[in-house]
């Protein structure tokens, strides 16, 4: 009993722990895309950050096909083989997904790749050299997704998210602002998506050195053993989990890219970006707790999944209500000052999208929760619903509303999501993901 009570304080320090130094991390690359947006809004302009904002959001796009939700795949599978003494099932899952995405990616790129330049323009416009460069990044992106997923799921929490989190980011700040420096006037759309590409691939190279130096010998020594028929179920599932994040993501910003000018894309973005980090304390949180998820769920212990997830919601919920609360009272005065003059035009869309992340805050990790306990086809029919209303509300609101309109369907379709995958956990594990349980007495 001593032991075991050894062993619990243990597993919660490590946690506690890895959570802490998820929030740093997470913090740090939410300082560093604030640091980066402001920077290319302010070097580039409202219609040029527009341009490279809306080829970033057609490459992730494209890229849905290739990251085949092969990370939640990972995670799950590698936390779960190392919880039941099966290294040869990790290695086999980690070799099987670095094909698919070599299979998926390349032809991608090569071919349907060529077809969206010329679609935008040439590789003498603008949009098409931004878009060109922009190509390189679904490889590089969807490999490193994997390396860090597969640390993650052998509870390197802070290696698995170090490469993506700070370090591509971090590169990619110092080499803008090195150019603005030493190479005045000299930054285009272009040029910041090549400068991204350099720094997706120096932090690959280093995150693959990270995952060779933290895998354990018995995986690296095991002969893989592929459970294809499951995973390829999983994987498809996963995939349209993935795909409809993307849409629910970027959809808004394609629907204005074809309405609205790119100045008004640009504007949009700089909302949307300033949304994103009220979820930041929710997506560290995440990245933490998901492999427990999985460990806890096969080994059966309900209890303190719940206990988790109570935590964790709670953790995630605190942060969200203060940066809300600055956003909000401060945000009018700060966006132009920081941005520029013509930013001032991303508060209102700012508010109506905080709304939506408070709610998705609220509501726990969800998506995470199903996915990690083998109830992915759960989040499917939730997230399918989810992009389906967001796809007919941009449709009908950008045309009259603009940005408002844009972020307005962003927000009511994420609260949608998480309110039908609130009620999903509840039936399907019987755990409550709410921050705060309400008893519900019935009379007699």
């Amino acid at each position: 009993m001593q032991v075991h009570s050894m062993v619990v304080r243990l597993r919660s320090s490590r946690l506690a722990r890895d959570g802490a130094w998820s929030v740093v991390l997470k913090t740090t690359n939410t300082l560093l895309g604030f640091l980066t947006t402001v920077l290319l809004a302010r070097l580039l302009g409202a219609e040029g950050y527009g341009v490279y904002a809306y080829a970033y959001a057609l490459v992730t796009l494209l890229a849905m096909p290739a990251h085949s939700g092969l990370p939640n795949l990972i995670v799950r599978e590698t936390a779960r083989g190392m919880a039941q003494g099966q290294p040869e099932a990790v290695a086999g899952a980690w070799r099987w997904a670095g094909r698919v995405v070599a299979v998926l990616s390349f032809p991608l790129v090569l071919v349907l790749g060529p077809v969206l330049v010329a679609w935008q323009g040439g590789i003498h416009s603008a949009k098409g050299q931004t878009l060109a460069w922009a190509l390189p990044l679904v490889p590089l992106i969807a490999l490193g997704n994997l390396r860090g997923a597969a640390l993650r799921g052998l509870k390197y929490v802070v290696a698995g998210q170090l490469p993506e989190f700070v370090l591509r980011p971090g590169l990619f700040l110092m080499l803008v602002g090195g150019t603005a420096l030493f190479v005045p006037d000299s930054l285009s759309a272009s040029l910041a998506m090549a400068l991204h590409v350099m720094a997706a691939l120096v932090a690959f190279v280093i995150g693959a050195w990270m995952l060779w130096l933290h895998t354990p010998l018995a995986v690296q020594r095991a002969r893989p053993s592929a459970e294809t028929k499951g995973w390829l179920t999983s994987c498809a599932l996963f995939a349209l989990i993935t795909g409809l994040g993307v849409i629910n993501k970027q959809i808004s910003t394609i629907t204005l890219g074809a309405f609205e000018s790119p100045g008004q894309v640009g504007v949009y973005r700089v909302a949307v970006q300033m949304a994103t980090l009220a979820a930041f304390g929710l997506e560290a949180v995440n990245l933490v707790v998901a492999p427990r998820f999985a460990e806890l769920y096969a080994r059966g212990n309900t209890k303190r999944l719940q206990q988790l997830v109570t935590v964790s919601t709670r953790v995630a919920l605190a942060f969200n209500m203060v940066l809300t609360i600055v956003f909000a009272v401060f945000g009018r005065p700060v966006l132009p000052l920081v941005f520029g003059a013509e930013f001032a035009a991303s508060y209102v869309p700012l508010l109506i999208m905080l709304l939506g992340q408070l709610i998705n805050s609220a509501t726990g990790p969800v998506a995470f929760l199903l996915n990690m306990t083998g109830h992915e086809r759960q989040t499917v029919q939730g997230m399918g619903v989810a992009a389906v209303l967001n796809i007919i509300l941009n449709l009908i609101l950008v045309p009259v509303w603009d940005i408002r309109g844009a972020a307005a369907a962003t927000a009511i379709s994420m609260i949608v999501l998480n309110v039908l995958l609130w009620w999903r956990v509840r039936l399907v594990l019987g755990v409550n993901s709410l921050a705060f349980h309400i008893e519900v007495r019935r009379s007699t």
